[in-house]
């Protein structure tokens, strides 16, 4: 799609790929790219599911460094706000998006897949908020995205140390969902992909919109909204169908309407 990412059509999953070698840095042009590819996917009502993933070694080991050198306060500023706005439009997009961690997620990486629904990673993958490091803070929405994630404590831990996890290690804090072989990744995220492909289309992103929404308000706002969110759904074919298929004992075609 463009040269730091593609998008493969995988029946009714989008796997979007990125690829800005040596180890996928996330340079503002590179979420730019990302937020196309999220909005191509957005548009096309065929797919069901995404796949966020990287090429090569690393899923994203961070900002681009030698950018950071060419910038000020003022370029800091407006490089976080770009990332952030590519972070929000995977955050609500209208289907779910797992990122298949291929390999390391540092620094900006984790930020990315913070974003995402759940993680898949390859236990070869390295996870950890290292800005520390540089002197740094994470600083498109890492210290805020954490929390929703993690124990204050851990979140904090992780936030002061820069220390880098382990996929196994991150799995155990509840950080990524689960643990795969390199080789066997893709796969792995493709059969949960299938899965979600099989329910109500319209069921499942209702279910992402009344999810994300309890992320940022309270319960009983969140209580509120999922009714609302339930109760339109009665209105929808699709819920028909489910139904009378589920009477009849067969499998439901849906046609999200």
């Amino acid at each position: 799609m463009t040269d730091y990412v593609s998008i493969e059509r995988a029946g009714a999953t989008a796997v979007v790929t990125i690829d800005n070698p040596p180890v996928n840095a996330l340079h503002p042009d590179v979420a730019d790219a990302i937020a196309s590819a999220v909005s191509t996917v957005d548009k096309d009502t065929d797919y069901r599911s995404m796949i966020l993933t990287g090429k090569g070694r690393c899923f994203v080991a961070g900002g681009d460094i030698k950018y950071f050198t060419s910038i000020d306060r003022r370029g800091a500023a407006e490089m976080a706000l770009r990332v952030q706005e590519m972070q929000e439009r995977i955050f609500s997009l209208r289907v779910p998006v797992i990122a298949a961690l291929n390999g390391h997620a540092l620094g900006g990486g984790l930020e990315l897949l913070l974003s995402c629904d759940f993680t898949m990673a390859s236990s070869a993958a390295k996870i950890g908020m290292t800005e520390v490091s540089l002197g740094l803070i994470p600083g498109a929405g890492g210290t805020q995205m954490l929390f929703t994630a993690l124990p204050a404590g851990t979140a904090k831990r992780l936030l002061f140390t820069g220390d880098r996890l382990t996929a196994e290690e991150a799995q155990r804090i509840g950080l990524i969902d689960s643990v795969h072989e390199p080789d066997q990744l893709l796969a792995a995220a493709l059969t949960v992909c299938e899965r979600i492909n099989k329910s109500g289309p319209l069921a499942v992103e209702a279910a992402k919109r009344s999810a994300n929404y309890r992320l940022r308000h309270s319960l009983d706002e969140g209580h509120r909204r999922e009714v609302e969110i339930f109760s339109a759904l009665f209105d929808t074919e699709d819920h028909r169908e489910g139904i009378t298929a589920f009477l009849e004992g067969r499998v439901p075609a849906y046609r999200r309407r």
